[in-house]
């Protein structure tokens, strides 16, 4: 049977918690956004760019192994 058996559940970068605001690599006019789980193959990463290094608005990155969702309850 085909399907995510063997995978591991994945959090999207915009809906996990690790996601935090990189205050160094910020700009003027841009807001960046990097992995702060040491856990992860992303840790460090800027999350809201592309592979280019184009800059974007929003995280786009799919998530890793070990995202944890945003608490929304408080």
């Amino acid at each position: 049977m085909a399907g995510k058996e063997g995978r591991a559940l994945r959090i999207k970068c915009i809906s996990c918690r690790f996601a935090q605001v990189d205050k160094k690599a910020n700009d003027k006019n841009w807001t960046a956004y990097e992995c702060g789980n040491p856990k992860s193959e992303y840790h460090k990463s800027l999350l809201n760019v592309t592979v280019n290094g184009n800059k974007l608005t929003r995280i786009s990155w799919s998530g890793c192994a070990y995202g944890e969702r945003k608490n929304r309850s408080l």
